[in-house]
């Protein structure tokens, strides 16, 4: 086993390796005496024959991947006795190395370190003991390299840290800040598993290294060191069928097909998990696969099986981040003994929402309490006529014509009553024009397009129907996060006016509404808020119930887009 120190300071990094005698001894083939003592001329003639080694097999990439050009400057091997060293003084004893690596550019923002001692198909179990420093400052605590495992390191040279933590919880700080920056991606060869369940999928999204990927299925490229775009294009089919078959769910016991949304080859920057990144030429040492994939329910689910069963001695188990509708995420481990994970309902699935509105009609034409009375008074005044008061007198023949003249007159004033027609209820309409608006929303909580239609269709009517469609659709995706549609967490009625009187079967109403939405994806939270402004249209007829027949969006501003993760329990 080697020991390493690397300082990273802004135009060159300056690397001591501590190397074992018995690491001369294996990497140079020393034989010793017959009194198993090796001689001082060996083991000084390897030491320094291992400048050359270590400069080749050490290395050291920037964020595109480029090799430092490194340089020997100093060793000292005083630990080498002249009597040689017996066999149980190699691992006692030890010779330091002094490298200097060069920088492309100052200020580099990661380097990754990998060594393959022993060389590249190396039998021999080399770990070397790893601990980076920023200009001299420790900033995250020592790995265990193996033969061609990244380590990657990020340096911040705006804000270079500072003191180091003195007791835990400023350790546990400096953790949760990190934590937070780097989106809950804190480790660049680790791989990260996320599931989420919601009433509308179950979807698995795995993050990899693209080496510890190769070890399950290894691709094709030309250049050792890098992955190029035509590469990773004539990848993604294999990569997906591989997947397909390894990652089998159970839906309320029935097995359901996987659809593969992405399939993506990141970088080291964060920013390429939190947006989405254009395909790129990609460091093979630096990496990482992206794929998500969706598994659809036709219902809110009540049980589900997720399995888990590619496992090796790079990845012996998988630490999957599990987040089970708006609850606080969990954490499973998945191993070959154990490689499933089951979820049950606690109660009953949630109700349907429902589409209902209270209607808004033409009213209907008021009778006043004038013509109602005489209503009433003139048909039995002519009965009155007609049936004894005026039997016997000689104007009985013109009772009967008033009697028939009254009923015309009081069928007159039913139909035209002279009493002006009563407006709709302004706080009505606006309550309804409000659950309008919220409906339209809520009916983008379906996954299948039809079904999003015959939602919409409670409130709105005629061509509007699929113009509608598209214009919520095209106002929900994000297109930082590869046009995923965003889920809808909140519509809020800033400002609501409704015109006086309906013109031609139709009532303006003025809106200002704010909708906040959600996209989620490799452990954090996206979260978007828009503001709109429009003249809406509802129908007063009776057939179309108060639906919206038009809708002008006269205004629309970003109020906030932020990104964050979701808080784990201490």
């Amino acid at each position: 086993m080697s020991n390493t120190v690397a300082n990273c300071r802004e135009d060159e990094v300056l690397v001591e390796l501590r190397v074992m005698l018995e690491d001369l001894v294996l990497f140079h083939g020393l034989k010793a005496n017959s009194e198993t003592v090796y001689s001082a001329n060996d083991l000084r003639a390897a030491a320094k024959k291992h400048e050359a080694f270590l400069l080749k097999h050490f290395a050291i990439r920037d964020a595109q991947g480029r090799r430092l050009a490194g340089e020997m400057e100093k060793q000292n091997a005083e630990a080498i006795p002249d009597e040689g060293a017996r066999q149980d003084e190699l691992m006692k004893r030890n010779v330091f190395y002094h490298l200097k690596f060069t920088p492309a550019e100052p200020e580099p923002t990661f380097l990754t370190f990998t060594q393959t001692f022993g060389g590249t198909n190396s039998v021999v179990p080399s770990i070397m003991q790893f601990m980076p420093l920023q200009s001299g400052v420790w900033i995250e605590k020592p790995v265990q390299l193996s033969p061609g495992q990244p380590h990657t390191v990020a340096l911040d040279w705006d804000n270079p840290p500072g003191n180091v933590p003195q007791n835990w919880r400023e350790l546990r700080k400096k953790r949760a800040e990190e934590f937070q920056q780097r989106l809950g991606i804190t480790s660049y060869s680790g791989i990260y598993s996320y599931i989420y369940l919601t009433d509308r999928e179950v979807r698995h999204e795995i993050l990899v290294p693209l080496l510890t990927f190769e070890k399950w299925l290894p691709l094709k490229r030309a250049n050792p060191e890098f992955l190029e775009i035509e590469e990773q294009n004539a990848a993604r089919e294999k990569i997906a069928e591989w997947i397909r078959d390894r990652n089998p769910v159970e839906i309320d016991g029935v097995p359901v097909q996987p659809v593969l949304q992405r399939l993506q080859f990141f970088g080291l920057d964060i920013r390429d998990f939190a947006q989405n990144s254009e395909p790129r030429r990609v460091s093979a040492f630096q990496a990482r696969l992206g794929i998500i994939l969706a598994y659809p329910v036709k219902a809110p689910p009540n049980r589900v099986r997720l399995t888990w069963d590619s496992f090796h001695e790079s990845a012996p188990f998988l630490k999957s981040f599990v987040f089970v509708h708006d609850q606080d995420p969990t954490v499973e481990y998945l191993v070959k003994d154990q490689p499933r994970w089951d979820w049950a309902r606690e109660g009953n699935p949630p109700a349907a929402h429902d589409f209902k509105t209270s209607l808004v009609t033409a009213p209907e034409k008021a009778v006043s309490k004038k013509s109602l009375n005489f209503l009433i008074a003139a048909p039995l005044l002519a009965l009155a006529l007609y049936a004894g008061l005026l039997r016997n007198h000689p104007m009985r023949r013109m009772g009967s014509t008033i009697a028939g003249g009254a009923c015309v007159l009081a069928g007159i004033c039913f139909w035209h009553s002279p009493a002006a027609v009563a407006p709709p209820n302004a706080k009505a309409v606006n309550t309804h024009a409000t659950t309008l608006l919220q409906n339209i929303y809520r009916a983008f909580d379906y996954n299948e397009e039809s079904d999003v239609y015959d939602a919409l269709e409670h409130s709105v009517t005629g061509d509007l129907l699929e113009e509608l469609f598209l214009k919520i659709q095209s106002g929900l995706r994000m297109q930082e996060q590869g046009g995923a549609v965003a889920r809808v967490k909140r519509v809020r009625i800033m400002q609501i006016t409704s015109g006086k009187n309906a013109k031609n079967d139709r009532l303006p109403v003025d809106c200002t509404w704010r909708v906040t939405g959600t996209v989620e994806h490799w452990g954090h939270i996206h979260t978007r808020e828009n503001e709109y402004t429009a003249r809406i249209h509802l129908s007063t007829s009776p057939e179309d119930r108060g639906r919206i027949v038009a809708f002008e969006v006269t205004d629309e501003q970003r109020v906030r887009f932020e990104t964050g993760v979701r808080q784990f329990e201490e």
